[in-house]
């Protein structure tokens, strides 16, 4: 079982250990990668960074455990809100 993993009837089943759930949810929570292909390409770190900036962790573009957990902690605060 996934440490990072998201399952909402929200946004559905998303696992943040791989690069392709990392990329759907950065698309879900409105920062785009680009094409989720599972690859870490120019798009995906700049919608990273961004990210990362916004979740006030460090700005690095490398998708390691503390920005995993923000991802997971913003798209199970999505997933609590009406509408969104």
């Amino acid at each position: 079982m996934p440490q990072f993993e998201h399952n909402s009837a929200q946004f559905g089943y998303i696992n943040l250990e791989s690069m392709e759930g990392v990329q759907a949810a950065l698309q879900k929570l409105g920062f785009d990668p680009g094409q989720i292909d599972g690859k870490d390409g120019p798009r995906t770190q700049q919608a990273v960074r961004t990210f990362q900036a916004s979740a006030t962790v460090k700005v690095d573009g490398i998708v390691g455990p503390e920005t995993r957990q923000k991802l997971m902690e913003q798209l199970n605060a999505g997933s609590m809100q009406p509408g969104v």
